[in-house]
């Protein structure tokens, strides 16, 4: 049990996976804040220290890193708060933003830094490209675009509030010039930034191939059962925290081992195939489909109960039975059929091991009631005291 529960600690949903990945890149935005801060308080210095230049305004340049510092503190504080899978896709994309709203905070606070300290002239103009470069590597291309358009623009009105509206000034040159730069390295980020992102979806894809086969039954293609067991923990820690029930059907193929010797193991391993084909289609793609072991099936349904699951059960049950399986009048009941059985949380069990072997014992009893039917579970009635 204590290997299992290490398991699945160990285990990273797909969405979890993503999730966590843009939480990332929005804390190596934090992480770049602060040494952004760091670096204009020494750069300044020492920027004075050997230029003498007394034109700067230490006390607006001492506020505007202290706004970076700040905002630091509010982003680490609304990322920490908010780092959980998300329940649905606008508060997904609530996580996706949250990057994109951070690089605005950034050009704001780099504008009026620049503005402050020189303009055009400032030491620190550079700063655009770098910011340019970080936005295309976070962010979406035409987001990024839309950004290095809007940094052309206050770049362009900086220059203007300076130098004023006067079209023959020796600096416009060298503005316009600049503004090219600032293009061009945006197309050159792009470009870098578009192939990491397909070398990433491609690795992407062969992991996720490859996990699929590591986790799934190679005749069936449903999941196997140590990922099976890993997936209903998951369930259960999910069904405690948020109070919704869900339900386990757990079923075998009838008189199996007769239909394997008389008509060969082949022909028996398509019959298993089919079945799990049939149960593709018929249950919710919500649903988790495994390969208990040999001729054993079992469903999680999330989300719904144990009647829920019982209609489920039995719809299977008499899909399969119409199932014109090669020589299935061989069977002791001249066809293919199913017993199965039912159980739910929290009505059944509280544990995986109780709703496990509860479900097991409505199968059971199906098998004892004459086969080829579904059972819910139903717990012993305690003898009358004499």
């Amino acid at each position: 049990m204590k290997e299992q529960k290490e398991e699945v600690a160990a285990f990273v949903e797909p969405k979890s996976a993503a999730i966590n990945l843009i939480i990332q890149k929005n804390f190596w935005l934090t992480r770049i804040r602060w040494s952004y801060a760091v670096f204009m308080f020494l750069f300044f210095f020492a920027h004075y220290y050997f230029s003498y230049d007394s034109s700067i305004n230490y006390f607006t340049l001492f506020l505007i890193p202290m706004l970076s510092i700040l905002g630091n503190l509010i982003f680490i504080f609304a990322l920490n708060r908010s780092s959980k899978i998300p329940d649905n896709e606008k508060e997904y994309d609530t996580y996706s933003n949250f990057a994109s709203i951070q690089l605005d905070f950034d050009l704001i606070v780099l504008t009026l830094l620049i503005f402050y300290s020189g303009a055009f002239d400032s030491p620190v103009i550079v700063l655009f490209i770098f910011y340019i470069m970080v936005s295309t590597f976070l962010i979406y291309h035409d987001k990024a675009f839309r950004k290095t358009l809007t940094a052309i623009i206050l770049l362009t009105g900086i220059f203007f509030l300076r130098e004023g509206i006067n079209v023959y000034s020796p600096k416009l040159a060298g503005m316009v010039g600049f503004t090219i730069i600032l293009l061009f390295a945006f197309f050159i980020s792009a470009y870098l930034s578009k192939n990491l992102r397909e070398s990433e979806k491609s690795l992407h894809r062969f992991l996720e191939k490859t996990g699929e086969l590591s986790v799934t039954d190679r005749l069936t293609g449903l999941y196997d059962q140590s990922h099976f067991f890993l997936l209903l923990n998951l369930q259960l820690e999910k069904a405690r925290r948020y109070n919704y029930p869900f339900a386990i059907v757990m079923f075998d193929v009838d008189h199996f081992k007769n239909y394997n010797d008389s008509c060969g193991h082949l022909q028996g391993s398509a019959v298993l195939k089919r079945i799990s084909e049939l149960m593709k289609k018929e249950f919710r793609t919500s649903d988790i489909l495994a390969r208990y072991g040999g001729d054993e099936f079992a469903v999680i349904l999330s989300h719904s109960d144990r009647v829920g699951a019982y209609l489920a059960a039995d719809r299977l049950r008499e899909i399969v039975e119409e199932e014109p399986f090669e020589d299935r009048d061989k069977q002791p009941l001249g066809k293919i059929t199913l017993s199965l059985g039912v159980a739910g949380y929290p009505e059944h069990g509280s544990t995986v091991d109780e709703i496990l072997n509860n479900a097991d014992k409505a199968l059971y009893m199906a098998k004892n009631a004459g086969r080829n039917r579904a059972m819910i579970y139903e717990a012993p009635k305690p003898k009358d005291a004499d």
